[in-house]
């Protein structure tokens, strides 16, 4: 399976996607780990956890919240 490529530009931390989409950072972390949201994309390789930080993708966050 391919995995999907991306540009540095369209790529984010959970706190630097809340500061650029306008969403607030708990939002997007409880949909993260609680809420399962982001299942579809983390499957889809559109979101990552490394480590203690999660890297979410410009398309994942519009897939989600219709950005």
């Amino acid at each position: 399976m391919n995995k999907p490529t991306f540009p540095l530009s369209d790529i984010y931390t959970a706190s630097t996607a809340s500061k650029e989409f306008e969403i607030p950072y708990s939002t997007i972390k409880d949909d993260l780990n609680r809420n399962h949201k982001f299942s579809d994309q983390i499957k889809r390789g559109l979101v990552k956890k490394e480590g203690r930080v999660w890297l979410i993708t410009r398309q994942a966050i519009q897939e989600v919240y219709d950005k």
